[in-house]
């Protein structure tokens, strides 16, 4: 079991990469949220910062290739981070939850 991380540049593509996740049954649970990102400018140093949105998903660890090529095919030209975490314990009936609500790897 993973949660998959996926950070968009804006909040209508994170909705649409939850759509197309959970139509295909590749992610459970989605939670979304806006953050301010803070990077330094090349030139002179400087904080400068943007929001970006934030996808967090549970879902099987096989198939995060699945989730990614998926991603890739959708966004070819605005593909958004995607990472994943594993999950090291959790409740029994939520595992068995998970596994019988996402696609068959």
């Amino acid at each position: 079991m993973i949660l998959v991380h996926i950070i968009t540049n804006n909040k209508d593509q994170a909705m649409e990469i939850i759509h197309l996740l959970m139509e295909k049954e590749l992610l459970l649970h989605a939670i979304v949220s806006e953050k301010k990102v803070y990077q330094k400018k090349a030139v002179g140093g400087n904080l400068i910062s943007n929001i970006q949105t934030l996808i967090i998903g549970k879902t099987k660890a096989l198939l995060f290739k699945t989730i990614n090529q998926e991603l890739k095919k959708a966004y070819p030209n605005n593909m958004p981070i995607l990472y994943s975490i594993p999950i090291v314990y959790m409740d029994d009936e939520q595992t068995a939850f998970l596994r019988a609500h996402t696609a068959e790897v």
